[in-house]
């Protein structure tokens, strides 16, 4: 049902008030969920077609559970996964939330001084990596200083190899989960992106994960549909996916990483019903032809989001698949998705393709002067904060209060605005905002007009320090492969053609590149590249 909208003097939140779950954690919940449907299915190799089932899966979990409790891994200790994905990369996960014990994971791909930055606030005293991932974990625990008892996705003649860990035990028949006596305990932790600085781990509650299964169970033990997701347990998404998807009896397609040249084949042969695409996926797709012996018709639903998505790019995604819904829904790994349109109203969605939605129940907002803290109404720029049950706990071993407001708002550094029906448009992060001789400017303006180039692919516009002006944007682009004889003085002339403020000229200049950083989940890294061109290295 819609949710009638309740604006408190500029404090928005909406009028129906969502039953909470029972009083269990979500290992007991996915636990039960689990054992409920044995016989479905579960995961399926996108590479061989092999299926994995829910009984299977459970099994997998519960010996892994077992293990991990003989090695004395108790609820104060961390574990981490450091895999692409696999039918095994999340059983260490499941297992860990049915005995209570918090996962905080790291990309197999991110960089030495990064996976040091991680796995030193967190010390796991257990880590299972996959075969590419051995090297950068032995490098990372030799520099930082700690000892985890390594397991090995695979063969392995130096390490304890995964499969001991299936062993089978008299314990199974007797196995339960840990029962959680608060909602509110954290569950599991996850690393901001660090896009806008360094990483910090986030510690996430039961209540935004059991919250996904649905008040009133149903009985049918019909499959649900087939979801594709690429990320790995790093990314928030991961494990939000993998409960969703257990909650609805669904299926999830396995690929080890995105590669354009199989996903449409992939969407058609396993008839994917759910995706969810990075914003760099995304304009991965929108910059390539889709072939025109594939049937997409399967896919109803496309989610993405997580950075400036571009009506350019949602206009192209909708030409390639015109029968599926894209939602651009708001959120952030602190507070979960607070910002939605629900499938009831899809008409406002189509008419305003740029707004991230409506305030999702339990969720408070509003909007502030970020300088002078005053409240905000419709079209005024401001950033959101946010009052909610589902937010963080806080960072993990940081001291976290400057991160709420005296309200109990949390501070998100995005900033956004909403029209009069309370649809909600991203504007820009406020570490991210310019400024220029005291005026803010908002990079995703400037991106957007360079990104309308023909020849454009890719567009980001950082400041650069100034002692004067405080910042002098600076446009980075790519190009299409397809674009000839395109100088950056051409694209110079287009862009100061469309603007329409003096304080929007790139004084900072325009530079071509061939390739822009990216963080492990999917963002362009602008604070890597600011550092970059500073220092002349781009």
């Amino acid at each position: 049902m819609k949710h009638r909208i309740i604006d408190d003097g500029k404090i928005i939140r909406v009028s129906v008030e969502e039953e909470l779950p029972d009083n269990k954690g979500i290992g007991e919940m996915m636990f039960e969920q689990l054992n409920a449907n044995k016989y479905l299915p579960m995961q399926i190799d996108g590479i061989t077609g092999e299926i994995d089932t829910y009984g299977s899966f459970l099994q997998r979990s519960i010996c892994t559970a077992i293990k991990m409790r003989s090695k004395g891994i108790t609820r104060e200790d961390i574990i981490t996964v450091c895999s692409h994905n696999h039918f095994d990369t999340n059983v260490p996960i499941i297992a860990s939330l049915f005995i209570g014990v918090k996962t905080a994971s790291i990309d197999p791909t991110l960089c030495l001084s990064d996976s040091k930055h991680l796995l030193k606030q967190i010390k796991p005293k257990m880590i299972f990596v996959s075969q590419n991932g051995i090297k950068l974990i032995e490098d990372v625990i030799q520099e930082i200083g700690i000892d985890p008892e390594i397991i090995v996705f695979g063969e392995s003649a130096k390490y304890i190899e995964f499969s001991e860990f299936l062993a089978e035990s008299p314990e199974e028949e007797c196995f339960v989960p840990v029962e959680i006596k608060d909602l509110k305990e954290t569950a599991s932790i996850f690393f901001s992106s660090g896009t806008t600085g360094l990483a910090k781990g986030v510690c996430i509650k039961h209540l935004p994960l059991v919250s996904k299964f649905p008040i009133r169970k149903t009985t049918t033990d019909l499959p649900g549909p087939i979801s594709l997701n690429y990320s790995n347990p790093y990314w928030i998404s991961s494990l939000f996916l993998l409960v969703e998807t257990v909650a609805t009896n669904g299926c999830r397609l396995i690929l080890p990483e995105f590669e354009i040249e199989n996903f449409w084949y992939s969407i058609d042969k396993y008839k994917v019903s759910i995706l969810i695409l990075s914003p760099t996926q995304l304009a991965t797709v929108c910059n390539n032809k889709k072939p025109e012996n594939v049937d997409a018709s399967s896919l109803k639903v496309l989610l993405t989001g997580g950075s400036t998505i571009y009506k350019e790019q949602l206009d192209k995604i909708k030409q390639l698949l015109p029968t599926t819904i894209v939602f651009v829904p708001y959120g952030q790994t602190e507070l979960g998705v607070c910002l939605r349109f629900n499938e009831d109203e899809l008409k406002e969605m189509f008419q305003k393709p740029t707004s991230c939605g409506r305030p999702q129940p339990g969720y408070t907002c509003k909007l502030v002067d970020p300088e002078t803290e005053e409240l905000l109404g419709p079209y005024q720029k401001g950033e959101i904060r946010v009052k909610t049950e589902f937010c963080m706990n806080g960072y993990h071993n940081i001291d976290s209060s400057d991160c709420w407001d005296s309200d109990g708002f949390l501070k998100t550094g995005d900033i956004l605005y909403y029209d009069e029906d309370y649809c909600f448009y991203v504007v820009d992060r406020i570490k991210h905002m310019l400024k220029f001789q005291g005026y803010q400017i908002a990079p995703a303006k400037l991106e957007s007009i360079l990104l309308s180039h023909p020849a454009v692919k890719t567009a980001l516009v950082i400041g650069l320090p100034h002692p004067v002006d405080c910042d002098h944007a600076t446009g980075i682009i790519q190009l299409k492969n397809s674009a000839k004889d395109v100088t950056v003085e051409s694209i110079q002339k287009y862009f100061d053609e469309r603007i329409d403020d003096d304080r929007h000229r790139l004084r900072g200049g325009l530079k071509i590149v061939d390739s822009i950083p990216v963080t492990s989940t999917g963002k362009y890294n602008k604070r890597l590249l600011k550092e970059m061109v500073i220092s002349g290295s781009l």
